[in-house]
């Protein structure tokens, strides 16, 4: 599967599309148990065929958990592409939620206190991280009527992008790509809906130098300060899966307090440093259901090069 990133242009570009549409018609057809084995195989496949950003899925192991040996890292790596392979066919299937009986596999705690907050009508933003599966967070509270948006990134492939945006549409969760703007953001919170943020992303803009996972890391700002501009209340949460036979799923609603007669600038730094703890504290409990592939630190600071972490 991964020999198509060696492919270049339109070609690249329609094949992507067309594997993970293929994907998705696999997932939403065959019984969930026949899905499960086919994510856990392409999981071993990604990590021990094609090595899919397996020295980046190390190193960043090696730097978070530097008091663990060898084997425990290369089980949690495995495991990870594992999880990974098999909730994202999970994603492609239950963009039907209701369709699917969905909820009943899915517990949420918090869900009073986040009510209480969108009645107040200033919205919530909800800060989470690549941990579990937030796909599946956000599509349980559109399905229990919470009117939720997600913030997400642009994808490199449009047909991809549009495709991913549509599941996601078709479950009841409305999307906001980063390149429409903070406007969009603010525009959402003000008119009483949650916004989903994902809070692990490499900042490319405003940012303060936070420990993440004990590596100094950037963390980005835009989420506290909207919800600051915005008047919103301000949660954390996380969406895990829970170990055993059927697959079961825990979201978890964390509201955070917003400090009061500060500055503006102290409490942006505040929010960001108490959601990150909060996060890193998830991601240590369940190291396997986190997302180790992706380039958190790929502008990484200087020591961590001269380390030999060029992540």
């Amino acid at each position: 599967m991964f020999l198509i990133y060696e492919l270049k242009g339109h070609t690249k570009t329609i094949i992507e599309f067309i594997v993970l549409r293929i994907f998705g018609f696999l997932a939403s057809k065959l019984p969930i148990g026949f899905v499960m084995v086919l994510g856990d195989t392409i999981g071993y496949m990604c990590s021990s065929v094609f090595q899919f950003r397996r020295p980046e899925v190390e190193k960043h192991l090696a730097l978070a958990f530097p008091d663990r040996g060898f084997e425990w890292r290369e089980r949690v790596s495995l495991e990870s592409y594992r999880h990974f392979g098999r909730e994202g066919l999970v994603f492609l299937r239950c963009s039907g939620a209701a369709k699917y009986g969905f909820q009943k596999d899915v517990e949420i705690s918090g869900l009073e206190v986040l009510g209480e907050s969108l009645r107040k009508g200033s919205g919530v933003m909800l800060i989470s991280g690549h941990l579990g599966n937030w796909e599946v967070g956000a599509i349980s509270l559109a399905a229990k009527g919470i009117p939720i948006d997600v913030v997400m990134q642009d994808q490199r492939n449009p047909l991809v992008d549009s495709y991913l945006a549509k599941l996601r549409s078709d479950a009841g969760v409305g999307v906001i790509h980063t390149s429409q703007g903070a406007y969009s953001v603010l525009e959402s919170l003000r008119s009483g809906r949650v916004v989903a943020w994902l809070g692990d992303q490499n900042p490319v803009g405003n940012s303060t130098m936070l420990d993440f996972l004990g590596v100094p890391s950037r963390v980005a700002k835009e989420s506290a300060i909207l919800t600051l501009r915005a008047g919103a209340a301000y949660f954390f949460a996380s969406s895990l899966v829970v170990p055993g036979v059927p697959k079961k799923y825990k979201v978890e609603l964390k509201k955070i307090a917003i400090p009061r007669r500060q500055s503006r600038t102290k409490i942006t730094e505040q929010l960001t440093e108490e959601s990150t703890r909060v996060l890193e504290a998830a991601i240590r409990s369940n190291p396997d259901q986190y997302l180790w592939h992706h380039r958190r630190w790929k502008n990484g600071v200087e020591w961590l090069r001269k380390e030999g972490y060029s992540c």
